[in-house]
């Protein structure tokens, strides 16, 4: 009977067009469009900031924008074909962590430029927090976007830009060393650091006037010092966290007091317990292959979610998921249920294939008897599932080996005895 009712409804959501291969590229997630437009925004903010304090023309502002919005808008092509490629320091990033570095680097430019000198703007500064993305490219158009911004519509000359290129370039090229630096090497990177953003300004200042007053001096050293305090100290902490965004993202979807989780409990608390429990295995057997152990984990759980709004599993999981701005891969697991439509085309996806599937066949032999008559019955009933599906081709598709294979049937008969 359940087997017909998934046939019939395979048969509507093909009939509905779902039968494309439905990835993150066709879907809209709110919160990456939010933080892109606040990234604009911020943008056009800061813009407007200098321009009112350069006292520019209208004429001068409209030119401004028309300079720095298409800027801007290729920056944001930039961040999401940065994302789509993997290059991006989480592929499933709502980009906001990265939007507030940004800004916040917009406003300690944009407010020292009232106080210190054009030459001694800290570009530099902004290149290395913007770099925390871990991508040279984003870290040099952001931080330039920032300067052209600024130089625009306070009339800088070359000199001006040419240094904040440079700075910024620096920062970019600098950024992956300090990252991965020994305890040991920082120290000489600090220095190295100091000295090359005094070492620049002095010597911008000194080809536009021909003099260096001992106050630029000054300025010039303790902004240098503070340049190579936020690179190598500031920067690999911005690291870590951004990188650290994917586990608190799993962390939040996999805890018991998320929202999605708690509409499971009041749906049916046995659903809840099986969830839970192929959550669990989902998670033990890619630990035991090396697999990604959250994304499985988080596959588990929400394997069977569409059953919360009837029996379309496939077409209202993936509703859901998008409501609830899950991660693309975990998107792609709940697509490949049961291998309605696709067959796993990742290992988590097997995983959670593998076990779910065997946990059906347990569930559908216990309902004609009360408990099977062994264990040694329940260990050749796994064999023989995940032998069937084997041999059926369900895991061409993904990157399973023999090897990978036997280890997570090896854990579905721990777990599962």
């Amino acid at each position: 009977m359940r087997k017909n009712s998934q046939k019939e409804n395979t048969k509507k959501i093909e009939d509905a067009g779902l039968k494309k291969i439905y990835t993150s590229e066709e879907r809209i997630y709110p919160k990456r469009v939010a933080s892109l437009l606040l990234f604009a925004a911020a943008t056009v903010f800061f813009m407007a900031v200098n321009a009112f304090s350069a006292s520019l023309a209208t004429g001068g502002f409209i030119c401004e924008t028309i300079l720095i919005v298409p800027i801007c808008l290729c920056t944001i092509l930039l961040l999401i074909h940065k994302r789509k490629t993997g290059q991006l320091w989480y592929q499933d990033t709502d980009y906001l962590s990265f939007v507030i570095i940004y800004i916040i680097a917009n406003a300690m430019i944009t407010v020292l430029s009232f106080v210190i000198p054009s030459s001694l703007v800290p570009v530099g500064i902004a290149a290395f927090l913007c770099a925390a993305s871990g991508n040279g490219e984003i870290a040099v158009i952001s931080a330039m976007l920032s300067a052209v911004s600024l130089a625009f519509p306070h009339g800088y000359n070359g000199g001006i830009y040419a240094l904040f290129f440079c700075e910024a370039i620096i920062a970019a090229a600098l950024s992956d060393v300090i990252i991965k630096a020994e305890k040991k090497e920082k120290a000489l990177l600090f220095a190295a650091v100091a000295c090359v953003y005094a070492a620049l300004p002095l010597s911008v200042k000194y080809f536009i006037s021909l003099k260096i007053t001992k106050n630029y001096l000054y300025f010039s050293i303790g902004l240098s010092i503070i340049t190579a305090a936020a690179a190598v100290f500031i920067l690999p902490m911005l690291y870590r966290r951004l990188h650290a965004e994917k586990r608190y993202r799993y962390e939040t979807i996999l805890d018991d007091d998320y929202s999605l989780i708690n509409e499971i409990k009041l749906f049916s608390g046995d659903e809840y317990e099986r969830a839970r429990r192929l959550s669990v295995i989902s998670l033990k057997a890619a630990q035991a292959i090396g697999a990604d152990a959250a994304l499985a984990a988080a596959g588990g759980l929400y394997y069977r979610v569409g059953l919360l709004r009837g029996d379309n599993e496939i077409e209202y999981a993936l509703d859901i998921a998008g409501e609830h701005g899950f991660p693309d891969q975990l998107i792609s697991i709940l697509y490949e249920y049961q291998g309605l439509i696709r067959k796993p085309t990742t290992r988590e996806s097997a995983i959670v294939h593998m076990a779910d599937a065997v946990m059906r066949r347990i569930d559908a032999i216990s309902k004609q008897s009360d408990k099977m008559e062994s264990g040694w019955n329940r260990q050749m009933l796994i064999y023989s599932c995940l032998n069937d599906l084997s041999t059926k081709g369900f895991y061409d598709a993904s990157p399973i080996s023999m090897n990978q294979f036997l280890k997570i049937r090896d854990v579905l008969v721990k777990e599962l005895q």
